[in-house]
């Protein structure tokens, strides 16, 4: 049976840039939940850690919101 991954934080160490995802199920979407290149710089490099409690419901928090 498929298991989603855990929620993790995507991070550009170029621009600082940072996105948590939350995925639903095992598909990531590129571009909605993978990225290969960062968004703002295009640098190729980002890093991939395990998101915080606090990432986490922060991005929860904004999902809710903007619905």
């Amino acid at each position: 049976m498929p298991i989603p991954p855990r929620p993790f934080t995507l991070v550009c160490p170029h621009c600082a840039w940072k996105e948590t995802i939350l995925p639903h199920s095992d598909l990531l979407v590129l571009g909605q939940d993978w990225f290969i290149n960062c968004p703002q710089c295009h640098i190729p490099s980002l890093e991939r850690r395990e998101a915080s409690r606090k990432e986490i419901l922060k991005t929860r928090l904004e999902q809710f919101l903007n619905q």
